[in-house]
Protein backbone atom coordinates (compact mmCIF):
# COMPACT_ATOMS: atom_id res chain seq x y z
CA UNK A 1 0.00 0.00 0.00
CA UNK A 2 1.90 2.79 -1.60
CA UNK A 3 1.12 6.76 -2.09
CA UNK A 4 1.95 7.11 -5.64
CA UNK A 5 4.22 9.25 -6.94
CA UNK A 6 3.13 13.06 -6.68
CA UNK A 7 2.78 13.31 -10.11
CA UNK A 8 0.06 11.00 -10.37
CA UNK A 9 -1.44 12.28 -7.09
CA UNK A 10 -1.67 15.56 -8.81
CA UNK A 11 -3.19 14.82 -11.95
CA UNK A 12 -5.95 12.54 -10.24
CA UNK A 13 -6.89 15.56 -8.28
CA UNK A 14 -6.82 18.31 -10.78
CA UNK A 15 -8.83 15.49 -13.65
CA UNK A 16 -11.51 14.81 -10.68
CA UNK A 17 -11.60 18.56 -9.55
CA UNK A 18 -12.45 19.37 -13.44
CA UNK A 19 -15.02 16.47 -13.92
CA UNK A 20 -16.93 17.67 -11.12
CA UNK A 21 -16.85 21.24 -11.84
CA UNK A 22 -18.20 20.24 -15.74
CA UNK A 23 -20.85 18.13 -14.20
CA UNK A 24 -22.13 21.08 -11.83
CA UNK A 25 -21.97 23.44 -14.83
CA UNK A 26 -24.11 21.30 -16.97
CA UNK A 27 -26.63 20.71 -13.76
CA UNK A 28 -26.40 24.68 -13.72
CA UNK A 29 -28.05 24.81 -17.63
CA UNK A 30 -30.07 21.84 -17.17
CA UNK A 31 -32.27 22.74 -13.80
CA UNK A 32 -33.17 26.01 -16.25
CA UNK A 33 -35.78 23.79 -17.88
CA UNK A 34 -37.26 22.12 -15.29
CA UNK A 35 -40.03 23.05 -12.67
CA UNK A 36 -38.90 24.78 -9.14
CA UNK A 37 -40.21 20.94 -7.78
CA UNK A 38 -37.69 19.57 -9.34
CA UNK A 39 -34.43 21.07 -8.85
CA UNK A 40 -33.83 20.68 -5.16
CA UNK A 41 -33.90 16.45 -5.90
CA UNK A 42 -31.64 17.32 -8.92
CA UNK A 43 -29.32 19.21 -6.71
CA UNK A 44 -29.60 16.68 -4.23
CA UNK A 45 -28.42 13.90 -6.57
CA UNK A 46 -25.91 16.16 -8.14
CA UNK A 47 -24.26 16.82 -4.16
CA UNK A 48 -24.40 12.89 -3.07
CA UNK A 49 -23.12 11.84 -7.03
CA UNK A 50 -19.84 14.19 -6.59
CA UNK A 51 -19.73 13.55 -2.89
CA UNK A 52 -19.15 10.07 -3.59
CA UNK A 53 -16.52 10.96 -5.68
CA UNK A 54 -14.61 12.95 -3.70
CA UNK A 55 -14.78 10.35 -0.61
CA UNK A 56 -13.22 7.85 -3.26
CA UNK A 57 -10.68 9.88 -4.26
CA UNK A 58 -9.73 11.01 -0.63
CA UNK A 59 -9.52 7.49 0.75
CA UNK A 60 -7.31 6.66 -2.62
CA UNK A 61 -4.95 9.20 -1.76
CA UNK A 62 -4.61 9.00 1.96
CA UNK A 63 -2.61 11.28 3.73
CA UNK A 64 -3.73 14.87 3.64
CA UNK A 65 -6.92 14.16 1.61
CA UNK A 66 -8.67 12.18 4.36
CA UNK A 67 -7.62 14.33 7.47
CA UNK A 68 -8.99 17.32 4.95
CA UNK A 69 -12.16 15.68 4.59
CA UNK A 70 -12.89 14.75 8.16
CA UNK A 71 -12.23 17.98 8.73
CA UNK A 72 -14.94 19.11 5.78
CA UNK A 73 -17.47 16.54 7.21
CA UNK A 74 -18.13 19.11 10.17
CA UNK A 75 -18.07 22.38 8.42
CA UNK A 76 -21.96 22.28 7.41
CA UNK A 77 -22.01 26.18 7.53
CA UNK A 78 -19.50 25.58 4.49
CA UNK A 79 -20.90 22.03 2.33
CA UNK A 80 -24.21 21.09 1.02
CA UNK A 81 -25.57 18.29 3.50
CA UNK A 82 -25.17 15.56 1.13
CA UNK A 83 -21.55 16.00 1.19
CA UNK A 84 -21.08 16.27 5.01
CA UNK A 85 -23.48 12.61 5.30
CA UNK A 86 -20.68 10.92 2.84
CA UNK A 87 -17.45 12.55 3.70
CA UNK A 88 -18.86 11.54 7.43
CA UNK A 89 -17.26 7.68 6.68
CA UNK A 90 -13.98 9.44 7.14
CA UNK A 91 -14.33 9.99 10.71
CA UNK A 92 -14.02 5.73 10.90
CA UNK A 93 -10.46 4.46 11.70
CA UNK A 94 -8.36 4.18 9.08
CA UNK A 95 -6.76 0.49 7.96
CA UNK A 96 -3.39 0.12 9.22
CA UNK A 97 -0.39 0.23 7.72
CA UNK A 98 1.60 -3.01 6.68
CA UNK A 99 3.56 -4.35 9.75
CA UNK A 100 6.54 -4.17 7.81
CA UNK A 101 6.67 -0.70 6.85
CA UNK A 102 5.85 -0.06 11.32
CA UNK A 103 9.05 -2.27 11.45
CA UNK A 104 11.04 -0.59 8.93
CA UNK A 105 10.33 2.67 10.06
CA UNK A 106 10.90 2.15 13.83
CA UNK A 107 14.42 -0.02 12.97
CA UNK A 108 15.52 3.53 11.15
CA UNK A 109 14.63 5.75 13.42
CA UNK A 110 15.68 4.09 16.31
CA UNK A 111 18.56 2.47 14.65
CA UNK A 112 18.00 -1.06 16.33
CA UNK A 113 16.34 -4.16 15.62
CA UNK A 114 12.47 -4.70 16.98
CA UNK A 115 13.80 -7.22 19.33
CA UNK A 116 16.28 -5.03 20.61
CA UNK A 117 13.65 -2.81 22.06
CA UNK A 118 10.68 -4.28 22.53
CA UNK A 119 9.82 -7.38 24.77
CA UNK A 120 6.71 -7.69 23.29
CA UNK A 121 4.96 -5.25 20.54
CA UNK A 122 0.86 -5.52 19.99
CA UNK A 123 0.49 -5.88 16.31
CA UNK A 124 -3.28 -4.42 16.17
CA UNK A 125 -3.06 -0.69 16.45
CA UNK A 126 -4.92 1.22 18.92
CA UNK A 127 -5.65 3.52 16.59
CA UNK A 128 -4.72 4.39 12.94
CA UNK A 129 -4.52 8.39 11.24
CA UNK A 130 -3.56 10.29 8.78
CA UNK A 131 -0.03 10.90 9.53
CA UNK A 132 0.06 8.27 12.12
CA UNK A 133 -0.70 5.07 14.17
CA UNK A 134 -0.40 4.13 17.59
CA UNK A 135 0.59 0.24 19.28
CA UNK A 136 1.00 -0.57 22.51
CA UNK A 137 4.31 -2.29 23.68
CA UNK A 138 6.95 -3.25 26.35
CA UNK A 139 10.26 -2.57 26.26
CA UNK A 140 12.99 -4.57 26.79
CA UNK A 141 13.11 -3.26 30.95
CA UNK A 142 9.75 -3.93 31.37
CA UNK A 143 8.09 -0.72 30.60
CA UNK A 144 4.80 -0.60 29.44
CA UNK A 145 4.94 2.08 26.79
CA UNK A 146 2.61 3.57 23.88
CA UNK A 147 4.20 3.97 20.56
CA UNK A 148 3.23 6.29 17.82
CA UNK A 149 4.57 5.85 14.06
CA UNK A 150 4.38 8.43 11.79
CA UNK A 151 3.58 6.71 8.20
CA UNK A 152 6.88 5.75 5.56
CA UNK A 153 6.92 8.95 3.34
CA UNK A 154 3.95 11.29 4.70
CA UNK A 155 5.73 14.33 5.10
CA UNK A 156 7.19 14.82 1.60
CA UNK A 157 3.22 13.54 0.61
CA UNK A 158 1.52 16.04 2.95
CA UNK A 159 3.83 18.86 2.04
CA UNK A 160 3.53 18.25 -2.02
CA UNK A 161 -0.24 17.58 -1.07
CA UNK A 162 -0.99 20.92 0.25
CA UNK A 163 0.95 22.47 -2.47
CA UNK A 164 -2.18 20.69 -4.81
CA UNK A 165 -4.96 21.58 -2.14
CA UNK A 166 -3.57 25.63 -2.55
CA UNK A 167 -3.43 25.35 -6.21
CA UNK A 168 -6.72 24.03 -5.92
CA UNK A 169 -8.64 26.18 -3.90
CA UNK A 170 -7.04 29.10 -5.73
CA UNK A 171 -8.53 27.72 -8.72
CA UNK A 172 -11.74 27.49 -7.51
CA UNK A 173 -11.55 31.00 -6.35
CA UNK A 174 -11.25 32.21 -9.80
CA UNK A 175 -13.66 30.31 -11.48
CA UNK A 176 -16.25 30.84 -8.67
CA UNK A 177 -15.46 33.65 -6.58
CA UNK A 178 -18.36 32.60 -4.12
CA UNK A 179 -16.23 29.57 -3.30
CA UNK A 180 -12.74 30.96 -1.30
CA UNK A 181 -11.41 28.16 0.41
CA UNK A 182 -8.18 30.10 0.71
CA UNK A 183 -8.39 31.28 4.48
CA UNK A 184 -8.97 27.28 5.62
CA UNK A 185 -5.62 26.60 3.00
CA UNK A 186 -3.58 29.09 4.24
CA UNK A 187 -4.11 27.83 7.96
CA UNK A 188 -3.46 24.33 6.85
CA UNK A 189 -0.64 25.36 6.07
CA UNK A 190 0.59 27.01 9.03
CA UNK A 191 -0.59 23.68 11.51
CA UNK A 192 0.68 20.66 8.85
CA UNK A 193 4.75 21.18 9.62
CA UNK A 194 4.21 21.31 13.37
CA UNK A 195 1.65 18.16 13.59
CA UNK A 196 4.49 16.17 11.04
CA UNK A 197 6.95 17.04 13.81
CA UNK A 198 6.22 14.62 16.56
CA UNK A 199 9.37 16.41 18.83
CA UNK A 200 7.53 19.39 18.95
CA UNK A 201 4.75 17.24 19.54
CA UNK A 202 6.59 16.39 22.84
Amino acid sequence: MGWGNTLTRRLKVFSMALFIYFDYKAVQKRVKWVGAGKKDAIWTKTHERNARRVLNLMIELEGLWVKMGQYLSTRADVLPEPYINVLKQLQDSLPPRPLEEVRGTIEKELGKPMNDLFANFVLDPLATASIAQVHRATLVDGREVVVKIQHDGIKDIILEDLKNAKSLVEWIAWAEPQYNFNPMIDEWCKEAPKELDFNHEA
